[in-house]
């Protein structure tokens, strides 16, 4: 028997939080077992390290019914399901060959697809090609009965497309302020916090103001603000509005970075095992969060291991980005782990063969990671070869002033000229300090400046120590 629940046991591992609240929620069992057993999954669910085991003298019929009924019940909310139901139907009817029990399903919805599900504007534009089907087929039941939902929701159909279109103009202005504006754009802050609000609009939309939110309050490092929008999203979760596995994943990885950001790293530990429980086309980006977290933690025997088994996910992704973020956090891995030449290697190794790729999608993480493990491998002259052929500090100055400015490869160059005779003590010193001293009047940034220079304190432990009490004057 125990056998037998091994399925049961490893389909009911992969549930979230979130999905057992909203299936605990909606049960209605008369059976009393099916209760506790549900109860039972979700104290597993939320007790990883203190599980407690499926009774094996239940009814093997008993489990698999209820397994069952998780599937159903979760698929008929999943907004990834019905998206891809709406995208092959609206592809039917553009070609003229739309099937009688589809036809049947268009008009079940009519009922249901309410202004406020998820892909109600998807659904509003399936029905105006659908109208037009039906109208040159002299389909005239069907026709007025469609012409009329489209007439009732027009308004709210249109008000919802401004909306949008409002959104893509104010993503445009917080990308710009990332790449090349300093100044805060508070009425894009305004209008996306009055849509996601908005509880009369589609939950496509206001999930679209979530997201562009979070861009937001990262750039600014409005961390505390971006918190108040999560823990309101996180009782709509337990709801069937945002619900798909894949929006999940994406909650619980961005949860992790933000309460590592807050240095909460409990939560945020707790946050990104979540969002690598179910593996996606985003799982390298949301492993590499949570081996960060792991990192800070001095987890680093734990972040190695799940590193070193996913090297076969990044040999298969086709993102430059996930690929490069990968790879630089794999080299701080090894660093930490004290495999330093191993470290240097693999870097040099990657850099031969993506430098292209690297100057084009995330050149200043790779270099923090890599001019890093050089410094720790003495390999100075390679640091300042490195620097001066890619104008790398030049490069770096032209974040000067922007919330995500660190002078970290400006660090590793004056370490380098140091090293090499080139400049005395007296300047390394000046110089670090110079550069730092307008950062640490942030409270993030100021963490961050003295975990780099604890970092750089094993090799440089003197002069790491004389411009510590400089910055602490």
């Amino acid at each position: 028997m125990r056998l037998k629940l091994v399925t049961f046991a490893d389909y009911t591992n992969l549930l979230f939080p979130h999905e057992l609240d909203y299936l605990l929620a909606v049960q209605n069992f008369s059976k009393p077992t099916n209760v506790k057993i549900l109860q039972n999954i979700y104290h597993n669910c939320t007790n990883k390290q203190t599980p407690i085991p499926f009774d094996i003298r239940v009814d093997k019929r008993t489990y698999s019914y209820l397994k069952n009924w998780m599937i159903e019940t979760l698929t008929r909310i999943d907004v990834d399901v019905y998206f891809e139901w709406l995208t092959t139907v609206e592809q039917q009817v553009m070609a003229d060959s739309i099937t009688p029990d589809d036809e049947a399903n268009i008009m079940a919805n009519l009922s249901k697809i309410v202004p406020t599900h998820y892909y109600f504007i998807r659904f509003f534009e399936l029905l105006q090609y659908y109208r037009d089907y039906l109208l040159v087929r002299n389909r005239t039941k069907y026709y007025k009965v469609v012409s009329d939902y489209l007439e009732k929701y027009r308004t709210q159909f249109l008000k919802v497309s401004e909306l949008n279109n409002q959104m893509n103009l104010a993503t445009v202005q917080i990308v710009k302020n990332e790449e090349f504006r300093y100044e805060s754009n508070e009425q894009s802050e305004e209008l996306l916090k009055k849509i996601y609000f908005d509880d009369s609009l589609d939950g496509y939309t206001r999930y679209r103001a979530v997201v562009r939110l979070t861009i937001y309050f990262y750039n600014n490092r409005q961390f505390d603000q971006l918190l108040l929008v999560y823990d309101h999203l996180d009782h709509l979760f337990k709801t069937p509005l945002f619900y798909s596995k894949r929006i999940l994943a994406n909650y619980y990885a961005n949860r992790a970075m933000l309460h590592s950001k807050l240095n909460e790293l409990k939560q945020s530990e707790m946050y990104g095992y979540l969002s690598i429980q179910n593996k996606n086309s985003d799982y390298l980006f949301y492993l590499v969060n949570l081996c960060g977290v792991l990192l800070k933690q001095g987890k680093k025997a734990e972040a190695l291991e799940l590193m070193n088994r996913s090297i076969p996910e990044l040999k298969k992704t086709n993102s430059y980005y996930y690929k490069i973020g990968f790879v630089a956090f794999y080299i701080k891995t090894l660093l930490i782990n004290h495999q330093v030449e191993k470290a240097v290697n693999y870097g040099s190794g990657f850099f031969d063969a993506y430098k292209k790729e690297i100057f084009e999608h995330r050149w200043h993480l790779f270099f923090s990671s890599y001019l890093q493990a050089l410094i720790r491998f003495e390999k100075y002259s390679r640091v300042l070869s490195l620097c001066r052929r890619y104008k790398l500090v030049t490069k770096e100055k032209q974040f000067i002033g922007k919330a995500v400015y660190l002078p970290i490869i400006q660090w590793y160059s004056l370490l380098a000229e140091y090293m090499e005779g080139i400049i005395t003590n007296e300047k390394l010193i000046a110089s670090i300090v110079k550069s730092s001293q307008s950062l640490v009047e942030n409270k993030y940034r100021s963490r961050k400046i003295m975990e780099l220079l604890d970092e750089l304190s094993g090799n440089f432990p003197n002069e790491i120590k004389k411009i510590k009490e400089e910055l602490n004057q």
